[in-house]
């Protein structure tokens, strides 16, 4: 294994995020839908940068005053694996010999997403803010790192002893998925849930899930297709741990806190419940949906940047 670090340079750009050194603020929103990252520029006052390399899309400018970045990633861990990386390399190495500094100041990320709701009294359009994923996804898996405190390993020991029950007694798979837990910064889910609360947004804390897909790992029935775990949504709709129950599942955060903790980033989610946990296929309006998870997201980055007096 070599020493130096193996950083994919092209044409002074990052290969899959396509920045270069300055082009990301020290505050960061993560969408997955690009044109939410759009959308989410629009509230900018300024906009300086606007770069597009494959699937993903940012951009860079001020809001109130403070440097912002949006990154649209795509779906899934893989997809923020790759862009928070590439977001840690822009932020704390020198791209020209692939060293890294040593006296970075620690980048914010908060992720603005939709999701699905896994009780019944979780209605469409609440806003689910994280203090904890359960990934079941296994990008994560090969980021180690030791669990942040007593409940990331409730979690896991829970959730695993969920899965093995809730999975066909005839599968191959069963008691082989492994979950993971990850923590989202105290600081940014109380943050989040102060402007939730001040602007009379309805909201809930607790436990997401990260499904590594949209169909079978999220239970949404498609007939001809048989799923190891016939009701994984309902199933691990029965874990709570210290009062903090699973709320909602998408397809992001477990990756996204996990890997932030390691950079020693602040990481937290806020995702609009788009749809009812009896119901996956019945979405409400998106663009309604989504507009109170970014208002409540800049409110908070405005909130942050007053106590902790951040420059990017």
């Amino acid at each position: 294994m070599t020493d130096r670090s193996e950083i994919v340079i092209v044409n002074e750009r990052l290969y899959h995020l396509g920045v270069k050194k300055g082009d990301l603020a020290q505050n960061v929103f993560i969408v997955g839908d690009p044109a939410r990252a759009i959308r989410v520029s629009k509230e900018f006052d300024t906009i300086e940068r606007e770069i597009s390399n494959r699937e993903y899309l940012t951009f860079t400018g001020t809001y109130k005053g403070i440097p912002v970045s949006v990154i649209g990633t795509g779906i899934g861990t893989d997809n923020v694996e790759i862009a928070l990386v590439e977001a840690f390399i822009a932020h704390e190495f020198n791209l020209k010999d692939n060293t890294r500094k040593n006296d970075c100041p620690p980048m914010t990320f908060i992720r603005l997403g939709t999701s699905g709701g896994v009780h019944p009294d979780i209605a469409p359009d609440t806003l689910a803010i994280s203090s904890y994923a359960l990934g079941l996804d296994n990008t994560g898996l090969y980021y180690d790192e030791a669990p942040v405190d007593e409940i990331v390993e409730r979690i896991e020991i829970k959730a695993k002893q969920i899965l093995t029950d809730a999975a066909l007694k005839d599968s191959r798979f069963r008691g082989k998925i492994i979950p993971y837990a990850s923590k989202a910064s105290t600081e940014i889910t109380e943050a989040l849930a102060k402007q939730a609360a001040k602007h009379n947004v309805k909201f809930e804390v607790g436990i997401t899930v990260s499904s590594p897909g949209f169909y079978g790992p999220s239970s949404r029935f498609i007939e001809g297709l048989k799923y190891t775990f016939p009701d994984i949504k309902g199933s691990l709709s029965k874990l709570e741990i210290d009062g903090l129950r699973v709320l909602n599942m998408e397809m992001e955060s477990s990756l996204f806190f996990h890997l932030c903790g390691q950079m020693g980033y602040r990481a937290g989610t806020i995702c609009t419940v788009i749809s009812a946990s009896t119901s996956s296929d019945d979405v409400v309006d998106y663009d309604a949906a989504i507009g109170s998870a970014i208002k409540i997201g800049l409110k908070t980055l405005v909130d942050l940047n007053k106590e902790t007096n951040l420059e990017a």
